[in-house]
């Protein structure tokens, strides 16, 4: 039920395929619907998810505007607290911009709010969200995605 919830029941439905052939993991019946929606592939570990998203220009700042207006943050305080992970080299984490930052935050919050608090709730302090932009990376030889899914760590290249 969670998972139809953070999905939405069109988006869960594109993702499954028809009942009469489903897809494959990670596979959808074509390309115009996989990039009819930001949401590209979703895992649920245990109570864990993982939600792999891809945002053209206008919507991620469309949903950084909607973030900004209910989460006000005139002092750049956003970048204070972000969770970024330590063990990955340098040049592999996520750049700290805040454009970026806003839009991890904006996502987070977008999902949050998906979830009725009285069923469950995801806090902060215990979420990761990386965020790869062509706005914090001017050239593509670092265009990989870090995640780690049950103690192995995965590194997604050649995401844009």
């Amino acid at each position: 039920m969670l998972d139809l919830l953070v999905l939405g029941l069109q988006r869960a439905a594109e993702m499954a395929g028809p009942p009469q052939m489903p897809n494959d993991f990670a596979t959808f019946q074509d390309v115009a619907t996989e990039s009819a929606h930001p949401i590209r592939i979703f895992i649920r570990y245990v109570d864990r998810v993982h939600i792999l998203l891809r945002f053209s220009a206008d919507e991620a700042k469309d949903l950084i505007q909607r973030y900004l207006t209910e989460h006000p943050d005139p002092n750049n305080e956003n970048i204070v607290g972000y969770n970024n992970k330590k063990c990955w080299p340098r040049d592999a984490r996520m750049r700290l911009m805040k454009h970026d930052v806003n839009l991890g935050r904006a996502v987070f919050w977008d999902i949050k709010n998906r979830l009725p608090r009285s069923v469950t709730t995801i806090e902060w302090e215990n979420s990761f969200v990386s965020v790869y932009s062509r706005v914090s990376h001017d050239t593509h030889d670092l265009s990989i995605i870090i995640f780690q899914i049950a103690a192995i760590f995965i590194r997604y290249p050649h995401f844009f």
